[in-house]
């Protein structure tokens, strides 16, 4: 669709019937999470939820993640005029082998050109797996002290901790096995079908857990709300279920395509593309049952998909011969 869809002309309800409903419209939010690993992956085991186990950043990308969420934003009076300080790390030259380096710098905020001091180096040895700052700068308006300890607290929770994205991941791969379909508007905005929307709660209390075991204290947001079964609200979801499908119908044309160009020889990759091949094709036929229609404004793109998943197919199975003969 052209227009991102207005949520003021969504006709949404808190609770309801099932027979009268025509899904939830499911919203969440998450902020720049740190959760430790173990404690993620017992809530996933103890809620059914697919965890990958994802690997211990390098120290590197600790590092600089952890230097880049040392960030703040300063604003103080100097004789009757406001000032506006941004404290925050950026690159400097690398001086030895093995040590990481990032600075703390001050930037004033001018009107015409910015100035910039430097407030501390903060560094990691690699050979003595030393975290450590030096050339630390006295300031009035900045606890420099306290931003470096920030930058060593953070520093040792990202070797732990999953991050934003990695719980992101997580609930994303939740909301697609309910045969939700993506709102056209940014964020994390789903419609989730009559059909799957009783395993909402499931997310709304993963997320509510989240937030519990968040080691960076800023809000996880997670809310869903019932979409009332009207012809208004099934032509709406119509256009999404459209607009959302054919990028996935592309994405996966992309794919298959490259698998069988590239001569993939992994009959158990082609097998997975397969199957979310029919997965889609299974997806659109609940949908025509919710929305009440045929949903054929994609018939081509779905025969060229299903050629595609045909030509998998047939080589997954010469594939699977082979290693069996």
């Amino acid at each position: 669709m052209n227009q991102p869809i207005s949520l003021q002309s969504v006709l949404g309800a808190a609770a309801g019937e099932e027979q009268h409903m025509l899904g939830k419209l499911l919203y969440f939010s998450l902020s720049n999470l740190l959760v430790d690993r173990e404690e993620l992956a017992a809530l996933c085991d103890a809620m059914g939820l697919h965890y990958g186990g994802s690997s211990r950043l390098s120290v590197a990308d600790a590092f600089r993640s952890a230097t880049g969420d040392v960030r703040e934003r300063i604003v103080c009076k100097r004789n009757g005029e406001t000032q506006i300080y941004q404290v925050y790390c950026r690159d400097n030259r690398r001086t030895a082998r093995g040590v990481l380096s990032r600075e703390l710098v001050k930037e004033t905020v001018n009107r015409q050109t910015n100035q910039y001091e430097k407030l501390a180096n903060i560094c990691y040895d690699r050979d003595s797996c030393t975290f450590h700052y030096d050339n630390l700068v006295y300031d009035a308006d900045v606890d420099v002290t306290g931003l470096c300890r920030r930058a060593e607290e953070l520093f040792e929770l990202y070797q732990t901790c999953a991050n934003r994205r990695q719980v992101e991941t997580i609930c994303v791969n939740y909301i697609r096995s309910l045969e939700a379909t993506k709102i056209s508007i940014n964020g994390h905005l789903f419609f989730v079908p009559r059909h799957t929307m009783g395993r909402v709660d499931v997310l709304e209390d993963f997320l509510a857990e989240i937030n519990r075991l968040n080691r960076t204290q800023l809000p996880v947001l997670a809310n869903s709300i019932y979409i009332l079964d009207d012809a208004r609200q099934r032509e709406k979801m119509t256009e999404e279920f459209y607009a959302a499908v054919k990028k996935e119908i592309a994405d996966y044309q992309e794919r298959a395509g490259y698998l069988i160009q590239s001569g993939s020889q992994s009959p158990t990759v082609l097998e997975r593309w397969v199957a979310r091949i029919d997965a889609l094709e299974e997806k659109k036929r609940h949908y025509e049952t919710i929305l009440r229609r045929e949903l054929d404004g994609l018939d081509e793109e779905f025969s060229a998909l299903q050629l595609l998943s045909q030509e998998l197919a047939i080589r997954a199975r010469g594939l699977r011969f082979q290693k069996a003969a």
